[in-house]
C-alpha cells in the first residue's frame, strides 16, 4: 500500500525556492493590473481628502471673520442680558416646530418623486440627512446625496430623483421671488447685501426657467449646450454626462406639464414657511423679544435666500451676520434682541440637525463616513442591486 506524503514547510518553502525565473515573471506578469488599478486609485482619493481639507480650512477661515464682524456690530453685555430671559418651554416647542418644517419638506419632495412611490419615512429620514449635509460640509453636497441615497435604497435612478430636488430648491425661491414682486408696497429698505442675495436668487430662478423654456422647445440643443462644458473638459465622459442631463431634464419638464402634483407641492411649501415663521417667532420669544408674526415670515425667508450661497461649515458666523442685516437692518428689530435670538437658535438647531441626521442614518443602516463616501461616488445611474 502506497503513502502520498505530504509536504512540510520545510519542503513548501524549499519549492517556493526553486521556482523558475520563468514562473516568476508570469506571476509579476498576472498581478500587473491589479497594481495597475490599484495604485492610481489612491492618488485620486489623497486629492480629494486634501482639497476637502482646504475647503474646510477656509470655510472656518470665513466663519472665524464673520464671527469678529458679528461681535463689532452686537452689543454682547446686552446681548447676555437679554439671554437672561431665556424660556426653556418656548425653546422645546421652537425645536418641535424646527424638526416639523424639514418633514414637510420631506413629504413635498415625496410629492414630487412621482411616479415613484417612496415611504413617507424614508422621504424624511433621507431629506434630513441631506439638510444635515449641507449644514456639515462647506460645499453644499447634501441635494447629491439625497439622490444617490435614494438610488441605493429603492433604486431611483439619480437624474429622476436629482430633478425632484431641483423642483423642491426651486419652491423655496418662487415665494423669496414674490417677496420681491411686492416690496415696493411694503415699504421695506434693502441693504447693498440684501440686493445681491435677492438678485442672485432672482438670477437662479430666472436662468432656470430660461433652460427649461428653451429644453421644451428644443430638447436635444438644450442638452447638448448644457453638456458642452463636460464634453471640452472631459470628452470621454460626454456622452454619459449628456444622457444624464437629458434625464434630468426630461423629468424636470414633466413634473411641469402635472399642474396638479405641483398644486399638492406648493401647498406642502405654504405649511412649511407658516412654520418656518413660527419657529422664527418662538425663538425670539425665547429670549424675551417679542416680533410681529409678518416680520417673522418675510424676514426668515429672506433669511433662508442666504443657504443658496457656500457657507462655513456649520454656518459659524454667517447666520448671526445674515441674521443681523435682515431682522435688525430691515425690520428694526434692536440688535441684542437678533443677537440673543442666534446665540441661543444656532447652536440649538445645529444640535437637533446634529442627532436627527445621525439617528436617521442609523434608522438606514448607514454611518456618516459611509454616506460621504456614497457622495463621492458617480452620479451615473446604475442596476440597483
Amino acid at each position: 500500500m502506497s503513502t502520498t506524503r505530504i509536504p512540510g514547510p520545510s519542503a513548501q518553502a524549499n519549492g517556493d525556492a526553486g521556482n523558475s525565473p520563468a514562473k516568476d515573471g508570469r506571476d509579476r506578469a498576472s498581478l500587473a493590473p491589479a497594481l495597475a488599478v490599484a495604485q492610481p486609485t489612491a492618488e485620486p482619493r489623497t486629492g480629494r481628502a486634501r482639497s476637502v481639507a482646504l475647503r474646510t480650512i477656509a470655510g472656518l477661515a470665513v466663519g472665524a471673520v464673520l464671527i469678529v464682524a458679528f461681535l463689532r456690530l452686537a452689543n454682547i453685555g446686552a446681548i447676555y442680558q437679554r439671554l437672561t430671559h431665556f424660556s426653556p418651554g418656548l425653546a422645546v416647542a421652537c425645536g418641535a416646530v424646527y424638526l416639523s418644517a424639514y418633514v414637510v419638506r420631506g413629504m413635498r419632495w415625496r410629492c414630487l418623486l412621482r411616479p415613484d412611490q417612496v415611504s413617507i419615512a424614508r422621504a424624511a429620514a433621507i431629506y434630513q440627512v441631506g439638510i444635515f449635509l449641507n449644514w456639515l460640509l462647506p460645499v453644499r453636497g447634501g441635494e447629491v446625496a439625497m439622490s444617490l441615497l435614494l438610488r441605493r435604497s429603492n433604486g431611483i435612478p439619480a437624474n429622476r430623483s436629482l430633478a425632484a430636488v431641483t423642483m423642491d430648491k426651486a419652491m423655496d425661491l418662487v415665494p423669496s421671488v414674490a417677496l420681491f414682486a411686492v416690496m415696493p408696497f411694503l415699504g421695506l429698505h434693502l441693504s447693498g447685501a440684501l440686493w445681491l442675495l435677492l438678485a442672485g436668487a432672482l438670477a437662479v430662478t430666472g436662468f432656470g426657467a430660461a433652460v427649461l423654456a428653451y429644453a421644451a422647445w428644443r430638447m436635444d440643443r438644450a442638452v447638448a449646450l448644457l453638456a458642452w462644458p463636460v464634453k471640452a473638459v472631459a470628452p470621454r465622459r460626454g456622452d454619459a454626462v449628456a444622457s444624464f442631463i437629458a434625464g434630468f431634464v426630461d423629468t424636470l419638464l414633466g413634473l411641469i406639464r402635472r399642474p396638479r402634483q405641483l398644486l399638492v407641492a406648493g401647498g406642502y411649501t405654504a405649511v412649511a414657511l407658516l412654520l418656518d415663521a413660527l419657529f422664527c417667532l418662538l425663538a425670539f420669544r425665547a429670549v424675551g423679544v417679542a416680533v410681529a408674526f409678518p416680520v417673522a415670515l418675510y424676514g426668515y425667508m429672506l433669511f433662508n435666500l442666504s443657504f443658496i450661497l457656500p457657507s462655513p461649515p456649520g454656518q459659524v458666523g454667517s447666520n448671526e451676520v445674515v441674521g443681523l442685516l435682515v431682522f435688525s437692518g430691515m425690520f428694526g428689530v434692536t440688535r441684542p434682541g437678533v443677537g440673543a435670538m442666534f446665540l441661543f437658535s444656532h447652536p440649538y438647531t445645529s444640535l437637533l440637525m446634529t442627532c436627527s441626521g445621525l439617528a436617521c442614518l442609523s434608522a438606514m443602516g448607514l454611518t456618516l463616513r459611509g454616506t460621504l463616501r456614497l457622495a463621492r461616488e458617480p452620479a451615473g445611474d446604475r442596476p440597483h442591486p
